[in-house]
Order: C-alpha cells, then sequence, then structure tokens
C-alpha cells in the first residue's frame, strides 16, 4: 500500500463501506466555537447524511439536531476528515465534510441526550486549546490546519 496518504485513502475506500457525513466549525457572534461532549471527548457536531440529502444539507442538520443550534449560515467548506468504526461487526469509513458557519442565535443549547452528547458548549481560544487536549486525533489536525485552537 505504501506511504502515501492517497493511495492509503483509495485502498481503504475500495476495502471499506464509505459512511458520508457532514459537520460544522460554528461561530457565534462573539467569535467563540461549538463543542459538543459525547463519550468522554469532545467533538464537532457531524453526522451521517441522509439518503438524496447534500453534504451542506446534512451538515446545517446534524449541528441543530446535536446542539439546538438555529439560524445557521454556511461560509465554505473547512476540510474532509476520515475515520474507521466498526457497526455491527463491520468495519466503515466516515468521510466527514466539515462546514464553516456562523449563527446569530443565542439560545440555549441542548444536547442531543439519545446520541450520549452530554453537554454542548460555546469555547473561545483558551478553552478550544483546553478541549483539544481531549479531543479526537482528526479534530486537532483540522483545527491546526485551519489555525484554530
Amino acid at each position: 500500500m505504501g506511504d502515501d496518504p492517497a493511495t492509503l485513502l483509495k485502498t481503504f475506500k475500495s476495502k471499506l463501506p464509505v459512511v458520508q457525513a457532514g459537520g460544522g466549525l460554528v461561530r457565534n457572534q462573539s467569535g467563540k466555537l461549538l463543542f459538543i461532549f459525547r463519550k468522554g471527548k469532545w467533538d464537532l457536531p457531524k453526522g451521517k447524511i441522509d439518503k438524496g440529502e447534500t453534504l451542506e444539507k446534512g451538515a446545517k442538520r446534524e449541528v441543530k439536531e446535536e446542539t439546538g443550534v438555529k439560524k445557521l449560515e454556511l461560509n465554505g467548506l473547512a476540510g474532509v476528515t476520515y475515520h474507521i468504526f466498526k457497526r455491527n461487526d463491520k468495519y466503515q469509513l466516515k468521510e466527514t465534510h466539515w462546514f464553516h458557519m456562523t449563527t446569530t442565535y443565542t439560545g440555549k443549547l441542548k444536547p442531543e441526550l439519545q446520541e450520549d452528547i452530554t453537554e454542548a458548549k460555546w469555547k473561545g481560544p483558551k478553552k478550544t486549546e483546553k478541549a483539544l487536549e481531549n479531543s479526537y486525533g482528526n479534530i486537532r489536525h483540522l483545527l491546526k490546519d485551519l489555525k484554530i485552537g
């Protein structure tokens, strides 16, 4: 397979079912970033794209479902991450398309408890940096590439 990332990705995609997902790097009017806390880790809101749904629409829907945040405006693609997970004894490759989003929403955040999300929080630069210490590698890389956190 080699060490070339593009070759590795092509190989994984040929051997594993690919699940399309969308998520948001959501900033409020204060410039704070929206995080969720799930299964002991800080993460960004994201989820599986429904059949017939665009990546953009799915990303907005997932952010709203997982956090309660409304009035979301998309501002372009932030990046794409990949991770392998196991469901029903089968490995799958999740391809997540992350979008820059802004919101004027100032209401209460509502973590989606049935998705094991116990907190949704807005975090400024210092708290973002702290959250990334207890996050996933692909989230740290995404935000580092974007010079966030």
